[in-house]
């Protein structure tokens, strides 16, 4: 009986290897997230593998995920910080932009702006500011029924946006907000 545990925990280590080796980074995203000093963390758990990165009309990404399991996917867009374009560093301003792009124009549809969960806070994801907002995306960007927007912004680095693309939230939705944060840099 104790012989199977050492086999059972060399095959739960490397499944949680070959989990984390499913997701392959395009090399825009890796540079961007360098350049940004942005750290991506992909979740372990639920099967999440990259996907196919499709040019869209209203909005771009560099990077996107997708767990069957969950029935969930998540998009990674990342802008560096532009003196030359003043909204980059007005995060307050480019996500209403974003939202104008991304969130369907029926009047009847609502934009909500909360607040992070409780759970988290914008020093967790080392931002000067963060917020979430839900909406349903347009159906060119999207077909799931809502869009949670997860906006961060570090000054002198940009905006980070993840766009969590669901019908029914997974259980596990406000743990997915942190596959992605800024870096801690070293001021020595």
């Amino acid at each position: 009986m104790k012989n199977l545990s050492i086999p059972l925990l060399l095959f739960l280590f490397v499944g949680a290897s070959a989990a984390q080796a499913q997701i392959d980074l395009p090399e825009n995203f890796s540079l961007l997230a360098d350049q940004m000093g942005v750290d991506f963390m992909a979740p372990l758990d639920a099967g999440y593998k990259d996907i196919r990165v499709y040019s869209n009309r209203h909005q771009n990404y560099e990077l996107a995920i997708r767990s069957r399991k969950e029935k969930l996917e998540i998009r990674y867009h990342l802008e560096t910080e532009d003196e030359r374009h003043p909204m980059t560093s007005l995060p307050h301003i480019r996500c209403i932009q974003m939202i104008s792009n991304l969130a369907s124009n029926q009047e009847e549809k609502v934009v909500s702006a909360l607040s992070l969960p409780d759970s988290l806070t914008a020093a967790d994801l080392n931002a000067d500011w963060a917020k979430v907002f839900f909406f349903e995306p347009k159906k060119d960007f999207s077909t799931r029924l809502t869009c949670q927007m997860l906006a961060m912004y570090k000054e002198g680095r940009g905006m980070v946006f993840a766009y969590f693309l669901f019908d029914k939230p997974p259980t596990a939705l406000d743990n997915r907000l942190l596959t992605i944060r800024f870096e801690e840099l070293d001021n020595g």
